[in-house]
């Protein structure tokens, strides 16, 4: 029993480092607004919940992805990171257990889904560029008028 959570210890520890070393592979993608990227980090904190499960799986994405920000000038929303990690694993967790109990897809069949899902992944993101700062606005005349705060950020 002792040497299981040792060696779940040392797997989230591995898993910790694998998010922060591919956390500082960043593609950086042009945007008027802020320096916003891409990188791998996320992507290992959700394998490493379906190797260690909902609880090392968040251990390792939180420990691994907040010192990445706190190490290399993020340390102001490391927070988020964490909160990003935690609804992330939850979600893997819960999606897994789910995939597991009514068998899932196949590996083939489950890449070509997700891969002719990416059209509509793309569109919904294209057109959430340009309903979301509408929308808002249109909230934020509606909302001043009925006297309700809105938070800004």
């Amino acid at each position: 029993m002792r040497n299981e959570k040792l060696y779940a210890v040392i797997r989230a520890a591995f898993f910790a480092a694998l998010d922060y070393v591919f956390a500082m592979f960043q593609i950086h993608v042009p945007s008027p607004v802020g320096h916003p990227f891409v990188d791998l980090g996320f992507t290992f904190v959700a394998l490493g919940t379906m190797f260690l499960g909902f609880k090392y799986g968040f251990i390792s994405g939180a420990v691994g992805l907040g010192v990445f920000d706190l190490l290399n000038g993020y340390a102001n929303h490391a927070y988020l990171t964490v909160m990003e990690v935690l609804l992330l694993t939850a979600a893997v967790a819960v999606s897994y257990r789910l995939l597991n109990r009514n068998a899932g897809l196949p590996f083939g069949k489950a890449a070509v889904t997700a891969l002719a899902a990416f059209p509509a992944d793309f569109a919904t993101g294209f057109v959430m560029f340009f309903a979301v700062p509408v929308f808002f606005v249109v909230m934020s005349r509606v909302t001043s008028r009925m006297n309700l705060s809105v938070q800004r950020h």
